[in-house]
């Protein structure tokens, strides 16, 4: 591995996000092979040098259990090994050298960009995803039309698709859009299923194509504006606790 920033390694291991570990090396907590560091840019090989948090040493042998949020972006896998020469979300350069095994929580497909929430806390992530808890997950859609209001009261009473009936789903036009020769149409969707293709296959239903697809919460978490698509941060205590909550953890 390749000697990495102080602050991401910090933020890697999962014990603090990038600004909080700026902080912590602005304040002295943190030293490398006993010696204090208080510059931002230094950097630490993880394989040779010891990290100290307040004096006490950080074992990274075992990793501590994290909680990150990914803005996923267009045409990438969610799996670990890729399909057809196809890069996954581990291909990033920010989940590249990871030196741990981390899971996604449910999936995106190939795509479908935006929130994706990646844990190696397998309790967490089995809750989070079990059908018994019917977790809200929420979308922008652009279609290739409109739909009509009869369509719309379809979706929300449930459609059968080829796996079942939808559970409940809250759908609602947000605004047009010009698509060159023809008109689309923004949506707001709210599903509490992980069904694969699942918002895709509600528009197919009705022969209308979904030209991109946003997910923007999962549960009460919202994608913040300003992180990027390539980009994670930690999540922070208040945040591990509502989910937990929401799926009955806690």
């Amino acid at each position: 591995m390749e000697p990495l920033r102080i602050q991401k390694w910090i933020s890697q291991l999962g014990l603090a996000s990038r600004r909080e570990a700026e902080k912590w090396i602005q304040e002295g907590r943190v030293s490398i092979n006993g010696q204090i560091v208080r510059e931002l840019g230094t950097k630490i090989d993880p394989q040779q040098d010891e990290l100290a948090i307040d004096g006490k040493p950080v074992e990274s042998k075992t990793p501590p259990l994290v909680y990150w949020m990914l803005n996923k972006p267009d045409f990438y896998l969610t799996s670990h090994k890729g399909d057809g020469g196809k890069d996954t979300v581990f291909d990033l350069p920010v989940l590249k050298n990871v030196p741990f095994k981390l899971n996604t929580v449910g999936r995106l497909d190939y795509r479908t960009e935006g929130l994706l929430l990646l844990s190696n806390d397998g309790a967490f992530i089995h809750h989070l995803t079990h059908p018994k808890y019917k977790m809200p997950r929420h979308y922008y859609a652009l279609v290739n039309q409109k739909l009509s209001k009869d369509q719309e009261a379809e979706i929300k009473k449930g459609i059968t698709l080829d796996d079942g009936k939808t559970g409940l789903v809250d759908i609602r036009h947000a605004q047009r859009m010009n698509l060159g020769k023809s008109q689309g149409s923004w949506y707001y969707l709210t599903v509490h299923e992980g069904r694969n293709r699942l918002v895709r296959r509600i528009f197919e239903h009705f022969d209308i194509k979904v030209v991109r697809l946003i997910r923007f919460g999962f549960g009460d978490l919202r994608l913040p504006e300003d992180l990027k698509p390539g980009e994670y941060r930690q999540l922070s205590s208040e945040e591990i606790a509502k989910l937990k909550k929401e799926s009955q953890q806690i």
